[in-house]
């Protein structure tokens, strides 16, 4: 029944919201790497990368996940920690688990491919693979890979490849929610949680060295360090989590952001400065309301991603492919996120939009999710609610009839 369900979908996203890949591309052959301003395939055939954020799978974020009817919690972290202390901690992580599984499978992958998509940003943070209370080597989950590889795995069966992205760092590199722990940003002075997280992103880069269903690995997500932190202080830890990348997996493309204090490619070095190869320069692109004051959204829309193009054209020598990592355009109505990514292909940046799913109020239509509920569905308590009843709730996040195809992304 479920199956009937989906094809209705898929036949409605076909003809629907966008056609976002300004045309097919073969398949990859081999692992991807930079060459130039391009990625390029083993066989040196250019592919552009252009697809969508998996947000909300592993980092929850209340403004789009299913995660609390109650709204009191507000993190990862937070549903992970009252699911532990009433359940324990395998009852606790069987039930994120169930929510994980339903959220993101094998079909909605293959939905992506079908729409004209070709890559997939995957935010993971430090507690998917660390014990909560413990976020060290020791700490290590056996079920730490269990949910990755199973996305991972869907990603090689539908020629998708796939950009893994810490969203949250060991101690925390903002103090947002969305780095799965909010109010901690720790990492930018804390030794233990630099080591840790470099660590992690060498078992990380270990694991999946060969797969050429992953693109590459994505540092650090928009990292805040405190007032009066250098751009070489935050360079130099690039550095350490590069050189931790490099030392389990030569070949594998690693993504930097340039996603701090002006939030332009200048706050990145020259790649030639610490060495760097085999890199891709990473921005991402959110036209908010209260930056363009008395601007309609769309206009706001489209001048931000031709200054980002303008940006990547500006920064010609260094030699590096662009990727537009998250944008979204803002806007309900249907227009500007095309205006966006016809000017992200014409500059050649690669780009993957925010995001593919995501939970609205009631069934109306947000401008954040490419599908989005077309009706409400229920959610659950983590606080309150017995385990049977979390694990029916957030069943029923599994994408179905009940999830449309979103205009804004037209």
């Amino acid at each position: 029944m479920r199956t009937a369900r989906f094809v209705c979908l898929c036949l409605s996203l076909a003809v629907g919201p966008v056609q976002a890949a300004s045309g097919a591309q073969a398949q990859a052959s081999g692992i991807l790497h930079a060459q130039g301003r391009d990625i390029v395939d083993s066989g040196g055939h250019v592919h552009m990368l252009r697809g969508m954020n998996l947000g909300g799978l592993f980092v929850m974020e209340p403004f789009m996940s299913p995660m609390d009817r109650s709204h009191r919690l507000q993190d990862s972290y937070s549903v992970m920690r009252v699911l532990a202390a009433r359940f324990g901690a395998d009852r606790a992580r069987a039930l994120v688990a169930v929510y994980q599984d339903n959220w993101i499978d094998d079909a909605d992958i293959a939905q992506i491919a079908r729409s004209g998509f070709n890559a997939v940003r995957i935010p993971v943070w430090w507690g998917q693979f660390l014990d909560l209370a413990n976020p060290t080597p020791s700490g290590w989950r056996d079920d730490g890979f269990a949910a990755l590889d199973r996305i991972i795995a869907a990603c090689r069966a539908h020629g998708v490849v796939a950009i893994i992205d810490m969203h949250g760092v060991v101690g925390g590199q903002s103090g947002n929610p969305d780095t799965g722990e909010a109010g901690q940003n720790r990492f930018w002075a804390d030794d233990h949680a630099q080591a840790t997280t470099a660590w992690l992103w060498r078992r990380i880069a270990g694991h999946y060295r060969g797969n050429p269903a992953v693109a590459g690995y994505d540092l650090i997500n928009e990292p805040a360090p405190p007032p009066g932190t250098g751009k070489d202080q935050v360079w130099r830890l690039y550095d350490r989590l590069y050189r931790a990348v490099r030392s389990a997996d030569p070949d594998h493309m690693v993504f930097i952001e340039d996603t701090f204090g002006s939030w332009s490619l200048d706050m990145l070095p020259p790649p030639g400065q610490f060495g760097w190869t085999n890199v891709v320069y990473e921005s991402h692109v959110y036209p908010w309301p209260h930056d363009h004051p008395g601007v309609a959204q769309g206009v706001a829309a489209s001048a931000s991603a031709l200054r980002a193009a303008r940006d990547f054209g500006a920064h010609a020598a260094w030699n590096v492919p662009g990727y537009i990592g998250e944008f979204n355009a803002l806007d309900a109505r249907p227009g500007a996120f095309g205006m966006m990514t016809r000017q992200f292909d014409a500059a050649r940046l690669n780009w993957t939009a925010w995001t593919y799913k995501a939970s609205n109020a009631g069934g109306t239509m947000t401008y954040w999710g490419f599908i989005e509920p077309n009706a409400p569905i229920d959610r659950p308590d983590p606080t309150h609610d017995d385990e049977g009843a979390i694990r029916e709730h957030w069943k029923k996040w599994r994408t179905d009839a009940r999830f449309s195809p979103n205009p804004a992304f037209r």
